[in-house]
């Protein structure tokens, strides 16, 4: 309960933090926007202010000139030959059309801003035009309205500098100069990127936190599973013999049984074997919890491999009455090896051991010693149910055994892989494992020479 609530005060704190890190950039995003408005509105503005202060112009007294000329033209050569709606409507987008190119053409206050700007240091890249409304000819017959209209608004990534009405010998203007942010966006980010920088880094923290924290709460999860799969096996594994031994116990005490010396003699051998094996769960328990504690102090001899492999197995099939095939391929009668007799001995009775335990069939065991790149490598091949990949990475750890399929049938501590893995490593090796259920096992024990 206690970690199921941790777990859930966790996520909350990192949902928590993660929407706050998100309203917090989208804060930074707006101020350093609104931030940059006013600073475009402000330059550009104080920019028109000097013009006007020391030349007594806004930048667009040519153009005017021109339009002046223009218009005049117009309204003493076009507007007199005007006889339909048509005609009208079409003069007036053409001499709108004229009028803005004109404007755009001889306007210099764009180009003094942005060089008023520049010399802050700040990104004049950005676009300018001039909005007119309204618009209208002067003629001898009254005003003749070129444009007059209620003005769109702005687009957001637009400034308004400024706004001027003019009227001159031939037409009376209303425009607008704005500025049009159109790379916004990438200004507003390169202005926020420390802040962005910061951010992320916060959040990349907290999440590498977080992990570490949710993988640590998994391994003490699976460490806290895995002990309790161990007093469970243990429990199982001790009970057996004990059990065995105290039906033995009772059985002496029967008369009929004492009576009959082959009776008490075979209760004997029963209650000594079923001893010994207790006797081995528990060394084996006590050397896993040594070696916990300390290192391995091996007793290395000069060896040679095949020899003692080949004794090794003997032994085993002497053991276990004949319980599997052993095939035996060796290229290593010429080569010597330090190793520790007992360890090793143990390693791969281990394996072959196992191979034996997880087969449903007759088991037949591979089992060869070759030199390789300097090293021993000794690999013990078998017939057996396999392992799946999910399982491949865990095989060696202390206690880990596989809880479902066929396995689980078996008894054992889950012991005898992590020792072999020990052992090897102490000899400056190492041991790898191949598989595919229903296929058998391999594994590779490779130690230097």
């Amino acid at each position: 309960m206690k970690r199921h609530f941790l777990i859930t005060v966790l996520i909350a704190a990192l949902m928590f933090f993660l929407a706050f890190q998100i309203y917090m950039i989208h804060s930074i995003w707006r101020q350093k926007e609104e931030i940059l408005f006013m600073r475009y509105k402000t330059l550009s503005r104080e920019a028109l202010t000097i013009l006007l202060t020391k030349k007594k112009a806004n930048g667009f007294e040519k153009a005017m000139d021109v339009t002046d000329k223009f218009t005049e033209l117009v309204i003493g050569e076009q507007i007199p030959l005007l006889r339909t709606e048509a005609d009208t409507v079409t003069i007036r987008k053409e001499v709108l059309s004229q009028v803005y190119k004109i404007i755009e053409k001889n306007e210099h206050l764009s180009g003094f801003i942005r060089d008023y700007i520049e010399k802050y240091g700040y990104d004049s890249k950005f676009e300018t035009f001039t909005f007119i409304n309204p618009f209208t000819l002067i003629t001898d017959d009254g005003d003749f309205v070129i444009y007059d209209t209620i003005p769109p608004p702005p687009r957001k990534t637009m400034i308004v500098v400024n706004s001027f009405k003019e009227e001159h010998n031939n037409f009376v203007i209303g425009y607008s100069l704005l500025i049009d942010l159109t790379r916004k966006n990438e200004m507003v980010f390169r202005e926020a990127s420390l802040s962005f920088s910061l951010i992320t880094a916060s959040i990349l923290i907290v999440l590498i936190v977080f992990w570490v924290t949710w993988k640590n709460l998994a391994e003490e999860r699976r460490l806290s599973e895995l002990k309790t799969d161990f007093i469970n096996n243990m429990t199982h594994e001790l009970k057996t013999p004990l059990s065995t031994i105290t039906v033995a116990g009772r059985t002496l005490e029967k008369n009929q049984v004492l009576s009959d010396p082959g009776k008490v003699l075979e209760t004997a051998k029963l209650i000594g074997k079923q001893s010994v094996h207790l006797n081995q769960l528990i060394n084996t328990i006590l050397e896993v919890s040594l070696l916990e504690r300390t290192e391995f102090e091996l007793d290395k001899h000069k060896v040679n491999p095949e020899e003692l492999i080949h004794q090794i197995i003997a032994a085993f099939l002497t053991s276990c009455d004949g319980c599997a095939v052993i095939e035996e391929e060796y290229r290593t009668s010429d080569l010597t090896v330090q190793l520790d007799i007992l360890y090793f001995t143990t390693m791969i009775n281990n394996l072959l051991a196992n191979a034996v335990k997880y087969c449903e069939t007759d088991p037949v065991i591979k089992v060869s010693a070759v030199p390789e790149g300097g090293n021993l490598v000794v690999s013990v091949s078998d017939n057996g149910i396999g392992i799946s990949r999910e399982h491949l990475d865990h095989i060696f750890e202390k206690f880990y055994r596989i809880t479902h399929g066929n396995i689980h049938k078996t008894k054992g501590l889950g012991l005898g892989l992590y020792y072999v893995r020990r052992i090897a490593t102490a000899h400056g090796g190492d041991v790898t494992v191949t598989s595919k259920p229903g296929r058998g096992t391999t594994f590779r024990i490779s130690i230097p020479q």
